[in-house]
């Protein structure tokens, strides 16, 4: 699957880091508060997207008592908290090492904070895997299309031998404009059935990881 590419480049959280069910728990802390129907996994999975302030309009969160900055300063404080309680997905390790032994570059591509990321890459030991690692310079998850141009030209990435590998319908709007190949993981912050109904194209959908190397 993954023997026509020179490079990937990973999304990190929900493709390689299983963080769904703190975003969960975290979100539902905070609808708790406003006395708002709480999520399950499944519904959460169902309307989670970006922007972050439009998925949070769909959930009914409420702005009237905290802004939508402080409410995002919460999680994120909550967040940071809890993430390492989290475990990477069980095919990670495997996968990482199996694309490294063939020969690939991999990368990080993530709308997460980089100087936050940075430190779970060596508290899960894998940073010795990433030839890079792109973040944003702020905590407001926003697209990621910048910093993805920008680790391609500072890398000299060719894009034609290039797959981005994520969870979500904005990897896949990611891919479509870095002009690079896509594969979606459905075991992450979105489910099968939306990452099939909202990417029309040719775009591969995997349960998990370990599918990418049989």
């Amino acid at each position: 699957m993954i023997s026509n590419y020179k490079t990937i480049i990973w999304d990190w959280n929900g493709t390689l880091l299983n963080d769904v069910d703190i975003c969960v728990n975290i979100v539902n802390k905070i609808l708790s508060k406003q006395s708002s129907k709480l999520l399950t996994k499944q519904s959460y999975q169902a309307v989670f997207g970006f922007p972050i302030l439009d998925y949070y309009h769909k959930i009914g969160m409420d702005f009237t008592d905290e802004s939508y900055e402080e409410i995002t300063k919460r999680f994120i404080g909550e967040y940071t908290h809890q993430v390492k309680q989290c475990a990477l997905h069980p095919d990670t390790l495997s996968t990482l090492a199996a694309v490294q032994q063939k020969g690939l570059s991999q990368f990080i591509l993530t709308a997460a904070h980089k100087e936050s990321v940075l430190p779970l890459l060596d508290h899960y030991d894998i940073h010795h895997y990433f030839k890079a690692i792109e973040g944003l310079d702020n905590y407001r998850a926003e697209s990621k299309v910048k910093r993805g141009h920008h680790l391609i030209k500072n890398h000299q990435i060719n894009q034609k031998s290039t797959v981005l590998i994520g969870d979500t319908i904005h990897d896949h709007d990611v891919a479509q404009a870095l002009e690079v190949d896509c594969i979606l993981v459905a075991n992450g912050h979105q489910s099968w059935e939306r990452l099939q109904k909202e990417t029309k194209d040719n775009t591969l959908i995997i349960n998990n990881l370990s599918e990418l190397i049989r």
